[in-house]
């Protein structure tokens, strides 16, 4: 719908919130920048696809809350951190992950210095669009999974889980464990 603010054409936020809920208008609203039109699309935010930004990230932290419970349901345990070898990393998918984890405290506090909680959202996509590539290229619980690479992808998920929890709170949007 095209508002005009000449002709009086507005949305009220009780519509918005009533079409899509509040999670997704934060989440849709956090998207862009504070000094930019804001732009929502209703009909990308009812969507239940890979589309839909909010569900997108959602569905990354619900996956990474099902892998913990298949490790646990297998009795698959993650070693203590000082005994794992992270150098065993070594996959281009672990390492656009690692990457984004490592600038997660410069993006909240650029974020916060610029007063644009935009980038904490674009963070969030970006890391949640390279932990499914993750997933799908670099199997997690596979029984013939080498033992130190096996614990240090289960690290990774556990990091995983800790930034998009971190950016999806600094949002107040929420993080489900299942979808």
């Amino acid at each position: 719908m095209r508002l005009s603010k000449r002709r009086g054409d507005i949305v009220e936020l009780r519509d918005v919130l009533d079409a899509v809920g509040p999670d997704m208008a934060r989440f849709a609203f956090l998207l862009q920048s504070i000094d930019s039109r804001q732009r929502i699309d209703i009909d990308l935010l009812t969507q239940e696809s890979a589309e839909n930004p909010v569900l997108y990230v959602q569905y990354a932290h619900a996956r990474i809350a099902v892998l913990g419970r298949e490790a646990a349901a297998r009795g698959i345990g993650r070693l203590p951190i000082e005994s794992v070898d992270l150098s065993v990393l070594r996959h281009d998918r672990e390492s656009a992950v690692i990457r984004s984890l490592v600038d997660l405290p410069e993006v909240v506090e650029d974020a916060c210095r610029s007063r644009a909680p935009n980038k904490v959202t674009t963070w969030l996509r970006d890391l949640a669009a390279r932990f499914h590539g993750f997933y799908h290229d670099c199997p997690v619980l596979r029984s013939d999974l080498d033992p130190a690479v096996a614990q240090g992808r289960l690290w990774l998920v556990k990091g995983t889980r800790i930034g998009l929890g971190t950016g999806i709170d600094l949002l107040g949007v929420s993080a489900p464990n299942a979808m």
